[in-house]
């Protein structure tokens, strides 16, 4: 209350409301959530995540399995440039390219029974880093009388040497720590550089190779038709147990898929090397037959794009699955 004065001088006294600060309103914070139920939502995070992706990539498959090629003749090999000269780039980093993706597919598993079917003097052709090199029985009691390697990329080569080493050691008295069992008595292993297209030297005794084994080679060859007839020049016809074991991708049963390849064959040939739209039984077939050649087995995998093939000297029934 404060006092003033009226006009006659008077005091007065005058009431006035007293005022007090407005009351701040306090907001309600939502409670933090817990580190369980962050960790509870992330699987669903992911899980989104993984479908949408998935369902972009075949909804891709199916817009590029449905436009036409814009170049037909991109199979035909005489229009297929020459590619082999991009391995020489990517023999280091080769194996950590298609380590994944062949564990996915089996590849390995089909490499692996290739393998141990090998016999007598055993040529690898187009060896590359030597994927195939843990998969080689060289026991003590192994039918493996000698292994050569061959390969037209010197990089390569050198990569399947040091491997060789790592799992074997550098010599057959040399232990390694990855060799449980010992080397077979006199077996003898030899790493080439040369051209698989032109003579190879025999094997250590002089004559012909019993089982000339190639994997994921004829895609990436020049002239597969000539490296097949190269193949089986140096095959011990005289030998009826001599086979040639192949392992290659190529062309599918299916035209959906064919168009797929056939759109993406010259990007993927232009960085990988690899030409993987080429119809592999076909030329298997021809240079089997202009040699006199039976295929004793064939298999395919993945819609028909995974040829595994067995051909022989001797006429056998031919099996497809």
């Amino acid at each position: 209350m404060e006092m003033e004065r009226n006009s006659s001088g008077q005091p007065q006294s005058t009431l006035r409301p007293t005022t007090f600060p407005a009351k701040q309103q306090v907001r309600q914070q939502p409670p933090p959530s817990s580190p369980f139920a962050r960790t509870r939502a992330l699987p669903w995070v992911l899980l989104s995540i993984t479908a949408g992706g998935i369902g972009l990539y075949i909804s891709l498959l199916i817009v590029s399995a449905r436009r036409p090629c814009t170049n037909p003749a991109i199979s035909n090999i005489a229009q297929q440039q020459d590619v082999s000269k991009r391995y020489d780039e990517t023999a280091d980093n080769f194996d950590s390219e298609v380590g994944v993706s062949e564990v996915l597919m089996g590849i390995n598993r089909m490499r692996k029974k290739l393998a141990q079917q090998c016999v007598g003097h055993v040529l690898e052709v187009s060896c590359g880093t030597g994927r195939n090199l843990g998969y080689y029985d060289v026991g003590a009691e192994s039918a493996i009388e000698s292994l050569t390697f061959v390969d037209l990329s010197p990089p390569m080569i050198e990569v399947c040497k040091k491997k060789w080493n790592v799992l074997y050691g550098s010599t057959m008295s040399t232990p390694s720590t990855l060799r449980e069992q010992p080397f077979k008595p006199g077996l003898a292993v030899r790493f080439l550089t040369s051209s698989a297209l032109e003579p190879m030297p025999p094997a250590p005794n002089g004559r012909a190779y019993d089982t000339i084994i190639q994997t994921m080679g004829l895609c990436s060859t020049p002239a597969p038709e000539a490296l097949l007839s190269n193949m089986i020049r140096h095959l011990n016809l005289a030998n009826p147990e001599a086979r040639i074991l192949l392992l290659e991708h190529g062309r599918s049963y299916r035209t959906w898929l064919n168009n797929i390849l056939d759109g993406a064959a010259q990007r993927h040939a232009e960085i990988h090397g690899c030409w993987f739209n080429r119809d592999i039984g076909a030329l298997v077939q021809d240079a089997a037959k202009r040699a006199g050649l039976q295929v004793v087995s064939e298999k395919r995998h993945h819609v028909g794009t995974t040829w595994v093939r067995e051909s022989a000297s001797i006429s056998q029934t031919v099996s497809t699955s």
